[in-house]
C-alpha cells in the first residue's frame, strides 16, 4: 500500500515537473532490521518506513535518484555527512549547503520535504533580497537546526 495517496502523487509530480531544474540526489542512512534480538539494542522503528515514502517521492521525476547506505555496513558515510542517528537523509543538487533531516519526514515535516527537494534543485530559495544581503556578511560557517515535532 503507498504512503502517498494515488491524488497526491499527481500533485507532486506535476509540482516537479514545472519546478524541478536539476537533479537531485536524496542519500539515506538506515539500520536494516537484525536477524537477531539483542538485548538492550533498539531498532530503528522508522526506517522502513522513511525508506519506503524516500522511494515514492523519488519515483514522481526523472530528476530524484535514492542512494541508501546502512549504518552498519557504511559508517564512513554517515561521519562524512555528519549524521548520528537514522533514520537520516541529506539532499545533494544544485544548492551550496545540505539539508540534512533526521527522522520520518511526516506530517508538516512531508510538505518540507516536497520544498526542499525543489529548492535543492534550482540551487535558490526565496528568502527575501534583505535576509539574503544579511547571510552575506556571515564570516563563518553556519549550523541551522529546525525541530518539529508531530502533531
Amino acid at each position: 500500500m503507498a504512503l502517498i495517496p494515488d491524488k497526491d502523487q499527481a500533485t507532486i509530480r506535476a509540482h516537479f515537473d514545472e519546478s524541478l531544474e536539476n537533479d537531485v540526489e536524496i542519500v539515506m542512512l538506515t539500520e536494516r532490521p537484525s536477524p537477531i534480538i539483542i538485548l538492550g539494542k533498539q531498532t530503528c522503528e522508522t526506517c522502513e518506513d522513511t525508506e519506503s515514502l524516500l522511494k515514492e517521492v523519488v519515483a514522481l521525476s526523472d530528476k530524484l535518484k535514492l542512494t541508501v547506505h546502512d549504518v552498519g555496513v557504511s559508517k564512513d558515510e554517515a561521519v562524512k555527512l555528519g549524521i548520528d542517528r537514522v533514520p537520516a537523509f541529506v539532499l545533494n543538487g544544485a544548492s551550496r549547503g545540505k539539508v540534512r533531516f533526521l527522522g520520518i519526514p511526516s506530517g508538516y515535516e512531508f510538505s518540507a520535504l516536497i520544498a526542499d527537494v525543489v529548492d535543492v534543485s534550482r540551487g535558490a530559495t526565496d528568502l527575501s533580497d534583505e535576509t539574503r544581503d544579511y547571510l552575506a556578511t556571515l564570516t563563518e560557517d553556519v549550523n541551522i537546526k529546525v525541530f518539529t515535532t508531530p502533531t
